[in-house]
């Protein structure tokens, strides 16, 4: 079972979220936290990351850049999720090497529809969609 970490700082959002993927056969786990999400993906490292821009003590961005710094080409396929979507945020994201970018509001199915294409094939990184 491919495990997700989340980490958004909306609560109704990281609830919603989590639910529809959890019902996709996913293992989830939440965090609000940008520094959390950080340990916990350095200690556990997940199959994928979902990632509010905006979140406390660090962006997501910045979580992000370490993630992949740490693990190299064996990084977790990472989305990106904002309320931000101009050109020059979705480039920022693929600079830092976000595997995709999600424009709130989104939908659940096409959340769903991205995560099991990134877990299903690596080939589809990088699928930047507006």
């Amino acid at each position: 079972m491919s495990y997700i970490l989340l980490a958004e700082d909306d609560r109704a959002l990281q609830f919603l979220v989590q639910r529809k993927l959890e019902q996709e056969g996913y293992a989830v786990r939440s965090l609000e936290n940008g520094a959390e999400a950080l340990a916990l993906a350095l200690s556990e490292r997940p199959s994928l990351m979902l990632l509010d821009i905006g979140l406390p003590s660090m962006t997501g961005f910045e979580v992000c850049r370490a993630v992949k710094r740490h693990y190299g080409t064996e990084a977790p396929p990472i989305v990106i999720i904002s309320t931000n979507g101009q050109d020059s945020d979705v480039e920022a994201a693929e600079e830092i090497g976000a595997d995709d970018y999600l424009i709130k509001p989104f939908s659940l199915r096409d959340l769903a529809v991205r995560v099991r294409s990134l877990l299903s094939d690596p080939q589809t990184r990088q699928s930047y969609s507006m």
